[in-house]
């Protein structure tokens, strides 16, 4: 049985790309076809020195650097790979890898983290009714036309979570198995002691939600430390004092000037520590240490949550999304309803006057649901059932 591994674009190193590792040991002589690869976000991988095969989007160097303008290209870019001469496509998708073409003798499987969110259910946070949004209307109109056909090339769907399942029953109206994907619990320690701060850990980007967390811990004094990197640190960090004021850019909250001077956010608040991104050891030990996880975006599935469980840390999070599969309420976690200040300052509270009743060691076993090697045992399994039906149609 001949594989191919089919992935949207490898220019970091997170989730999908976590699943996408764990699908190149399984089959170690899959090529791996991306429409963009950056060779520094492999390096240290079991991707690196795999056989990678690109798009004509990585061999035009002013786009390939240029995300956000890439979707349009998308569609007729994931076409042109060249699949002929393998019996099984596993695509790996969160926006285009879907969409690649396959013929009746070939079988294409697909691991689904969400379809194209932005497209979809977030569409209307993305193209606001202003600044070029006809343009970015029609765009996002004709990718939706393309997306939903492109589903129905697909033979058998699988899911992150039974949350992204529903949204490809809504999107594609198809069913999927759920396959939680694979969490590295191994590399945490979960009988150190903990220290009196809280984590938020992540991509900043918009529907994350920090904003909320920082405005919370702001107002409460609290010590908390920020890990990681995105479109929206300097924003974060301008509200949270860390920079000047010029650097401000209005976002979702529409903060003003002075609503921000008269909440003190920009005085500076010496209990909120940005430190970046971190190498995997120092992420651990901050997970390992922070008294809990702060989590206040609505995720398809969330690593992170996992990773603090793994690491003895109980989740404080937004009750949505997969994090109400993976976060036992008043056991492993404590969830709050609306993603506000108010709502993160009460969970927070409740957290330190009632706790959870899960200890470090019964978080970690929680966490190990998710273990690495319980997803390739699914994986395997799914495929080699999926071939079988296949094969006997």
């Amino acid at each position: 049985m001949r594989v191919a591994l089919v992935h949207e674009s490898i220019t970091g190193f997170h989730g999908s790309e976590r699943v996408l590792e764990s699908l190149a040991r399984l089959y170690p002589d899959a090529p791996i076809f991306v429409l963009i690869h950056h060779p520094s976000a492999t390096r240290g991988t079991a991707l690196e020195g795999r056989d990678i095969r690109t798009s004509v989007l990585d061999r035009l160097p002013w786009l390939r650097n240029r995300h956000r303008i890439l979707l349009p290209f998308m569609p007729y870019a994931v076409e042109q790979h060249d699949l002929r001469g393998f019996d099984v496509v596993i695509s790996s998708h969160h926006a285009a890898a879907h969409g690649v073409l396959t013929r009746a003798d070939q079988l294409h499987l697909c691991y689904t983290h969400s379809p194209a969110r932005y497209a979809w259910d977030l569409y209307h946070d993305h193209v606001p009714p202003h600044k070029f949004s006809p343009i970015k209307r029609a765009v996002m109109h004709r990718f939706r036309q393309w997306d939903a056909l492109a589903g129905q090339r697909v033979d058998e769907f699988a899911a992150n979570s039974k949350h992204v399942a529903a949204r490809i029953r809504k999107t594609y109206r198809r069913d999927a198995t759920v396959i939680y994907p694979p969490v590295d619990t191994a590399r945490f320690r979960a009988d150190r002691d903990r220290e009196d701060f809280y984590l938020v850990a992540g991509r900043l980007v918009k529907y994350k939600n920090v904003d909320v967390v920082l405005e919370s811990f702001m107002r409460t004094g609290k010590r908390l430390v920020v890990v990681g990197d995105g479109s929206d640190r300097k924003k974060l960090e301008v509200l949270a004092g860390k920079r000047n004021h010029g650097y401000f850019m209005t976002r979702r909250r529409r903060f003003q000037r002075e609503e921000l001077e008269q909440r003190g956010a920009l005085a500076e608040s010496p209990r909120i520590e940005f430190v970046g991104e971190l190498k995997e050891a120092a992420f651990a030990d901050r997970l390992e240490r922070c008294r809990a996880l702060l989590f206040a975006g609505e995720e398809d599935f969330g690593m992170v949550p996992v990773e603090a469980m793994a690491a003895g840390a109980p989740v404080i999070a937004l009750r949505r999304g997969g994090l109400t599969e993976t976060v036992e309420d008043g056991v492993t976690g404590v969830f709050f309803d609306e993603p506000t200040p108010e709502a993160v300052t009460e969970a927070v509270q409740k957290f330190e006057n009632q706790g959870v009743t899960a200890g470090p060691g019964e978080l970690q076993c929680s966490a190990q649901r998710f273990a690495v090697p319980r997803f390739e045992r699914q994986i395997q399994d799914w495929v080699s059932g999926a071939w079988q039906r296949f094969i006997e149609q």
